[in-house]
């Protein structure tokens, strides 16, 4: 991989941050499908054009990779950038300030930096193979329980989980599950800062159902460097197409996978 300069992204961020906190605060909430719809393309299309052409400028030789494309085998040849300007736009669409800026850098298909912008809290987390997670600058790491049991956990549910039944059923099987045996389970929304959270032990452990690269993949980087663990749901690598991921501490990961593997016989039974 080609030196980047943290700086020179992070400060990029910022910028844009900057611009859609003022969008935020200006909106108003939208309730019509229409209405959501129009606002998110401008401002989220605006905010992605910005850090496009900025990382062009200094990065010319590092594609830009859309996330239409995400599911081209072949986009993902090489060394390219994943953005998602608002992670979690539902959120900014109706005024509830939990969403964030994306930005990952991906080489063959495999995250080497993320950066996720909390920007309404001015909270910038970040890493780099091999270099360790930060917040705002300073290292962080995941907390060091030993089960996921009498924990706080996060999950979401499938994207787009009209479309996938077996998604929306395991995610069913697999809250109800774990909501006996964890003290709270919460969906804050934003994928990435929930992640980023589990990075810096705001919580004990994070999981989804569904097919979501574009939001989990970079984050998820956060969430190894930061001394976690990352996975599908049935124990595996976790990669940009897998159909589930479980991120947590190591000693709450593997007693979450135990929880959500038998959640997801009962589920198929």
């Amino acid at each position: 991989m080609r030196q980047i300069d943290l700086d020179v992204i992070l400060s990029l961020l910022r910028s844009v941050g900057e611009e859609l906190r003022e969008s935020f605060r200006a909106l108003q909430a939208a309730a019509e499908p229409e209405q959501m719809m129009e606002a998110f393309h401008r401002i989220d299309g605006g905010a992605a054009q910005a850090i496009r052409q900025e990382l062009g400028a200094f990065y010319p030789h590092i594609a830009w990779l859309e996330e239409r494309d995400a599911d081209g085998p072949r986009a993902l040849d090489g060394e390219c950038w994943l953005c998602d300007p608002i992670d979690g736009a539902l959120q900014f669409l109706r005024g509830i300030p939990f969403w964030a800026i994306s930005l990952t850098l991906l080489r063959d298909g495999e995250p080497v930096f993320c950066a996720v912008f909390d920007v309404m809290n001015g909270e910038m987390f970040h890493a780099v193979e091999g270099r360790g997670a930060f917040r705002n600058g300073r290292r962080i790491g995941v907390n060091s329980g030993s089960s996921h049991r009498n924990s706080v956990l996060a999950t979401n549910h499938p994207p787009f989980a009209s479309a996938q039944p077996r998604m929306l059923a395991l995610a069913a099987s697999a809250l109800s599950a774990v909501q006996a045996e964890a003290t709270a389970v919460r969906n804050l929304g934003s994928v990435a800062l929930q992640l980023a959270y589990v990075a810096c032990g705001r919580l004990d452990g994070f999981w989804q159902y569904g097919e979501d690269g574009v939001n989990c993949v970079g984050a998820a980087l956060l969430v190894r460097e930061a001394g976690g663990r990352t996975s599908t749901a049935d124990g595996l690598s976790y990669h940009p197409h897998s159909a589930s991921l479980v991120a947590a501490p190591p000693g709450a990961h593997a007693s979450l996978l135990l929880t959500l593997n038998g959640s997801s016989c009962l589920a198929a039974a």
